[in-house]
């Protein structure tokens, strides 16, 4: 019921809803607190006798229109529970005929056409010609061929051709809720009176039962919504025709919802003889709550599911990501596989102009927590900071340093020397201190991808964009044009959806992965983790819910498609990085100098490197091993002290 402009009107899908216009509160222009009453007074400058009896007399008159309101809707919850007379159909108005063809495929579909002629007087049919598809469970309501009531009865339905007296008419398809519902022609102009021929066909996915012993097909003809005297009612039943027709087993049952009455093959329900192998039943003389229904059984084997399952429907859109595999693989033929580093010759020196944090970086492509280490441990034999172990922390103390040794410090070593001491002499540095960490660890990332990508290796970014600008194009193309139950938010969630995707998918690939790497390899990285995996679980319920309502409200096929292109653009964009030839000799050197370190000079430094010369840090390659995780117990200690940093890629 909708009220507007003082008048009443009903809505064609009966239900109540009243809507108001808020009425204003008059305010008057200063209130002033009397510690008397301890309440709010108006008060007026100059004419204030005049002004406050004005203001009185709106304030009555707001109390009256208050009570009027109230007595109004009172008046129209008791009107809701009456009939109004606008909903009885005028004499005479009526459904002439209605007859269905179900036609079930071998792919478990059925096909729908309904052809009925109605009688319109201009009174049920003021809203013009509405039909509500017999698809939800108000409908198929008998839980022996229908099963349980739910809000969604998972059958989807496509409409294919829908005429007016022989002509082709538009048509609205309703939603959520009301997806049952087709709006044939305008909407709110009546159906012009005298008789109407209307034929509607569409296709429907869900409706029969493949159980274990049989398969069978339930189907409810005329539905609750035509409240109106059906003279003549008929439903024929076309079968695969490989099924003998003495192995399937039909009836039919006519009645008020919630009865079932048996039809038999006489005056109220008669087989067509014209065509024996066709299940057909035909009622008459309906009255306006009635409706006919029909079951067919069959046996097993002549229908068969999709091989795609619940992807079948709008299968067409899983082309996206096949495509999008296509371009990644296409690209990485393209760039070739990442070429090996060949043999490798011992060097007794690192890299000529590569930091330890350098090192590091081109090795793995990041830097981490023991990145920072081997950074801290530069310092320290540079002779700018003395470290010292403090109750399971690290006290940095800043030394005088010439100032041309600063200036030879590598860029990111210089950053972390002024973040550190900024306005100190000392910090502490403390294992469980993530956040003031993990500032040291960015600017480091921040430094080294400014000097080292791009000579080292490329990262083909122009690749990656062009393949993630064609997804989102895709999808939100997919987005508009989605055809399902409820896809009002079908575009929003698209968007939503992918933009969180990729950001979800970038931390578990610079942040997770490499942590559960650490913790794999006993090297610490454990809080990290969990950290991480509670980001991605919080991240990933919200995505849980909006996946389920896109899988229930616009389809199986498109959910998965949405997901695949997330995941292939998170998965494709790390396989297109590749070491540049420079790139490529600096690893083998890099490999050259971790196996020196190992090998040859590994007695050396585990002398000079024990836990009690340990916080020294003077001696020139113990960065390197830190950074190479070469086995040294003080570089070790340090660097998993760390390890609460952000890996970074």
């Amino acid at each position: 019921m909708l009220v507007t402009g003082g008048k009443l009107k009903l809505r064609p899908n009966f239900s109540f809803d009243f809507l108001f216009e808020r009425q204003g509160t008059l305010k008057p222009p200063h209130m002033q607190y009397d510690k008397v009453s301890e309440t709010y007074q108006p008060t007026f400058a100059g004419r204030s006798g005049f002004l406050v009896r004005i203001y009185n007399v709106g304030m009555k008159r707001i109390a009256l229109g208050r009570i009027g309101f109230l007595l109004g809707l009172a008046a129209l919850i008791i009107a809701g529970g009456v009939p109004c007379s606008a909903t009885k159909p005028a004499p005479g108005e009526r459904i002439i005929s209605f007859a269905t063809d179900v036609t079930v495929r071998e792919d478990t579909s059925i096909e729908v056409r309904e052809e009925f002629v109605i009688h319109s007087e201009e009174t049920f049919f003021k809203w013009g010609m509405i039909r509500h598809l017999p698809i939800s469970s108000n409908e198929r309501w008998d839980k022996r061929f229908a099963g349980e009531w739910k809000d969604d009865t998972g059958i989807r339905v496509k409409i294919i051709e829908v005429t007016e007296d022989g002509k082709r008419i538009s048509y609205e398809h309703g939603n959520g809720a009301g997806y049952g519902q087709l709006v044939i022609g305008k909407f709110n102009v009546p159906v012009p009176r005298g008789d109407h021929t209307f034929v509607i066909r569409y296709l429907a996915e869900g409706v029969p039962r493949l159980l274990g012993d049989h398969d069978e097909l339930y189907w409810n003809v005329l539905g609750y919504y035509f409240d109106l005297p059906v003279q003549e009612a008929s439903v024929r039943i076309h079968l695969p025709a490989e099924i003998p027709p003495e192995d399937i087993q039909t009836q039919a049952y006519v009645g008020r919802r919630g009865e079932n009455t048996r039809l038999g093959r006489d005056a109220d329900s008669e087989s067509d003889e014209k065509s024996v192998d066709t299940p057909s039943y035909r009622a008459t003389n309906l009255t306006p709550a009635q409706s006919l229904s029909v079951v067919a059984i069959w046996p097993k084997g002549f229908v068969t599911a999709p091989k795609m399952g619940i992807l079948s429907r709008d299968r067409w859109l899983l082309a996206a990501p096949t495509a999008l595999f296509l371009y990644y693989l296409i690209v990485w033929m393209k760039l070739g596989p990442e070429p090996a580093v060949g043999s490798v010759a011992v060097r007794y020196d690192p890299p000529v102009g590569l930091s330890p944090a350098a090192v590091r970086y081109v090795r793995t492509t990041g830097s981490d927590a023991r990145t920072l280490a081997a950074v801290i441990a530069q310092l320290a034999a540079r002779g700018c900071l003395a470290i010292q172990m403090q109750d399971g922390a690290y006290k940095l103390t800043q030394l005088h340093t010439d100032a041309n040794v600063v200036k030879s410090l590598a860029p990111e070593e210089g950053r972390v020397l002024e973040m550190l001491f900024d306005d100190r002499k000392e910090i502490i540095l403390h294992p469980n201190n993530g956040d003031e960490l993990n500032k040291y660890s960015l600017a480091i990332q921040g430094q080294l991808q400014k000097r080292l990508d791009g000579q080292f290796f490329t990262r083909h970014v122009g690749y990656i964009i062009l393949g993630i600008l064609a997804s989102l194009v895709a999808a939100m193309s997919m987005a508009m044009t989605a055809d399902g139950k409820d896809t009002s938010g079908a575009l929003f969630l698209t968007w939503w959806f992918f933009f969180c995707g990729l950001i979800l998918g970038a931390i578990l690939l610079t942040s997770i992965i490499p942590a559960c790497k650490l913790a794999l390899r006993g090297m610490g990285g454990t809080r990290q983790l969990l950290i991480g995996l509670g980001v991605f679980a919080a991240f990933g319920f919200g995505f849980v819910m909006v996946l389920k309502q896109m899988f229930q409200g616009i389809s199986p096929a498109y959910t998965v498609m949405l997901v695949a292109l997330v995941v292939i653009n998170v998965g494709g964009a790390p396989a297109l990085k590749r070491m540049t030839p420079r790139g490529r000799q600096a690893v083998a050197e890099i490999e050259g100098f971790r196996t020196f370190l190992q090998s040859a000079e590994q007695d050396r430094m585990q002398r000079l490197n024990t836990t009690q010369d340990a916080p020294q840090a003077s001696k020139e390659f113990l960065p390197y091993a830190i950074a190479l995780e070469v086995r040294e117990s003080w570089g070790d200690r340090l660097a998993e002290a760390l390890f609460a940093t952000t890996t970074s890629r």
